[in-house]
């Protein structure tokens, strides 16, 4: 089920909502929270309910225990657990069958006979988000960073609460359990209710009119690579920027506004990442939420910059690289993930961190970390490693003439008018938290947003899976 999807309009959430706020005592409320999103996401697949459920039991249990025990090495026995089974599944779904494919190149070429490969392995949904989430919370525990939680059901539903348990934004449970207990105990909050709307109408605008009219457009162009012209390549990397930030940031806008509605605030997951003025600006913009992760729970442990520079470079690279392959088992995501590790520790060399008083130099910095991050965008997209050389070569060595016949008529108009409109926002426009933080919901708003609302779902006409989904 997605957002963007009539039955999740008109049906689902309407009578979650309803009978989240006006059908029950407050006792019940959470459980009926846990069992829509468990509902929400056997609608995908029911097979795998059993292994989110899984999952949610032994980091409760886990928890537990390593609060109850005062012995160091008991404690990590117990966290190794929870490391061992969370990314031991992950590994399985997620790499196993990209392992035994790398393996089986090195086995052949010295000659031993392959490794067969595991049949009919189905990535299960949101399954990188939801593992993310659980971790968090036990080495939180073994940190002595929180306590352990004894009531089951607000923490298996912190896990599993269907705004955000299939793309995010990855939340810490201390973010998020107290809220959802006191959002069980207090009323509808009006203005609640109006950010949550401005948020999910927002977000499901930006997934609808600008990412799904943009990627109907260069989608089949990315398919022909092989004879295309510069001029088209580069319509492509520009198009798939704006398709990635508009449908990523629209499906986080739309949680945020589902959690508001809901009675909880989920943090901030962009933050006009296109303005940023270096690589390192960036990730402090993009997926906020994973690069806080990875910052707080990988980075930090692999020694942060506590070691020295050399051993600094080393983690930030190795924290990217690893960020890289956690969205999925292609070395394009490996070569994605060191190029921007690269980056960064190019950037702590060279101390190039820093916002620059000029602002000519200032707006030359940001167009220029603008274009490096589409190169790297280039490489995330790439199904293999034949379509990202291909498609560098087409934007870098200039070939064919500059013309886009390749792209359908219909779909390049469209293709200009959301690249326009979308340009405009990134570059121009505050952000959506960034217009709700700071202004309330007028009338002429108001207004704005029912013909906002009114425009999308005229354009609704065929649901399209979220970007992130895949990871």
């Amino acid at each position: 089920m997605l957002f963007n999807s009539y039955e999740f309009l008109f049906l689902f959430f309407p009578i979650v909502f309803v009978i989240y706020h006006f059908g029950l005592k407050r006792t019940w409320k959470i459980p009926f929270l846990l069992l829509a999103s468990y509902y929400f996401y056997g609608h995908w697949n029911y097979k795998f309910l059993p292994l989110l459920l899984f999952s949610t039991c032994v980091d409760y249990f886990v928890g537990i225990e390593i609060e109850k025990t005062k012995n160091k090495k008991k404690q990590k026995r117990f966290l190794l657990i929870s490391l061992v089974m969370n990314l031991g599944v992950l590994a399985f779904f997620k790499y196993s069958n990209f392992a035994i494919e790398n393996l089986n190149l090195l086995l052949n070429h010295i000659g031993i006979q392959a490794l067969e490969q595991i049949p009919n392995i189905v990535l299960p949904v949101g399954i990188s988000f939801y593992t993310f989430q659980s971790l968090s919370y036990t080495i939180d525990l073994y940190r002595n960073h929180s306590k352990a939680y004894r009531k089951f059901t607000p923490f298996a539903a912190y896990v599993a609460l269907f705004p955000q348990l299939i793309a995010g934004p990855i939340i810490r449970h201390n973010e998020l359990v107290e809220q959802l207990e006191v959002s069980a105990k207090k009323r509808i909050n009006v203005k609640n209710l109006n950010k949550g709307l401005f948020f999910f109408i927002i977000g499901l605008s930006k997934k609808v009119l600008i990412a799904d009219t943009i990627a109907r457009a260069i989608d089949p162009v990315i398919g022909m690579m092989s004879i295309i012209n510069t001029l088209e390549a580069w319509m492509c990397a520009l198009g798939y920027t704006l398709q990635l930030y508009f449908d990523f940031s629209g499906y986080s806008d739309m949680a945020i506004g589902l959690g508001l509605l809901l009675g909880v605030r989920f943090p901030q997951n962009f933050n006009s990442p296109y303005k940023s003025y270096s690589i390192t600006d960036f990730w402090r913009r993009w997926h906020i939420t994973l690069s806080s992760w990875l910052r707080d729970y990988l980075y930090i442990s692999l020694g942060g910059n506590r070691k020295g520079p050399k051993r600094t470079y080393l983690n930030l690279f190795l924290t990217m690289l690893l960020g890289g392959l956690w969205h999925g088992a292609a070395w394009t995501y490996i070569i994605w993930g060191a190029f921007h590790g690269g980056l960064l520790a190019i950037e702590r060399y060279f101390k190039w961190d820093n916002v620059s008083t000029n602002k000519i130099k200032q707006r030359l910095r940001i167009g220029l970390t603008f274009l490096v991050v589409v190169v790297g965008w280039v490489i995330f997209r790439s199904e293999t490693m034949e379509l990202m050389t291909s498609w560098l070569e087409k934007m870098f060595i200039p070939e064919g003439s500059f013309t886009y016949k390749h792209f359908v008529a219909r779909n390049r108009d469209r293709y200009a008018a959301a690249c326009s409109v979308g340009f405009w926002i990134v570059f121009n426009r505050p952000n959506s938290n960034e217009i709700v933080d700071h202004g309330e919901l007028s009338i002429s708003k108001a207004v704005g947003l029912a013909f906002l609302l009114i425009m999308t779902l005229l354009f609704l006409a065929k649901e399209s899976a979220f970007l992130y989904f895949q990871f």
